[in-house]
């Protein structure tokens, strides 16, 4: 009698897992979509708060073979520095994002390419001209009705380095 009672247990168990509505990927992959054109025009607009706002508490950044750890208000620091000490003339997707998603829909990824070009200034000397082609991987994770942002890994080259 237990036996077919922790079997029936198991059963429902398994058919209720196994019912479970897949996530709407379709819907998911355009919120990340506009999510990454936001962020886009956010740079253009210098709206370093914008950005940082959905900045997770264990967001990590990963580039130039450091890996830094940073909250939304020193990621919101950091990039008004960035944001303000450059002048874009031009900050654009040149690929379509690839984005992908967990079988539960609560993890994302958008492997993004862009070109960044204009005028950085530098308080020390005259500014400096830059055309730069940037790729990275974005995490985010699914938090109620929004997306919190994880981790970046970037790559960056001049876009006249054609090694």
């Amino acid at each position: 009698m237990r036996f077919v009672k922790l079997a029936t247990i198991t059963l429902l168990a398994f058919t209720v897992a196994s019912c479970q509505r897949a996530p709407d990927t379709e819907s998911l992959r355009l919120e990340i979509l506009e999510l990454h054109r936001d962020f886009i025009q956010a740079h253009l607009d210098k709206e370093a708060r914008f950005i940082a706002e959905p900045t997770s508490p264990d967001y990590l950044f990963m580039a130039n073979g450091l890996v830094e750890r940073m909250n939304a208000s020193q990621m919101e620091e950091m990039l008004a520095e960035y944001l303000h000490s450059n002048e874009f003339s031009e900050y654009r997707a040149v690929a379509d994002p690839i984005i992908g998603f967990s079988d539960d829909g609560s993890l994302a990824w958008a492997i993004v390419q862009v070109r960044v070009a204009g005028t950085q200034s530098d308080p020390s000397g005259p500014s400096k001209e830059f055309d730069t082609l940037w790729a990275w991987i974005s995490l985010y994770h699914r938090s109620g009705e929004r997306w919190l942002h994880l981790t970046d890994v970037s790559t960056s080259r001049p876009v006249n380095n054609t090694e």
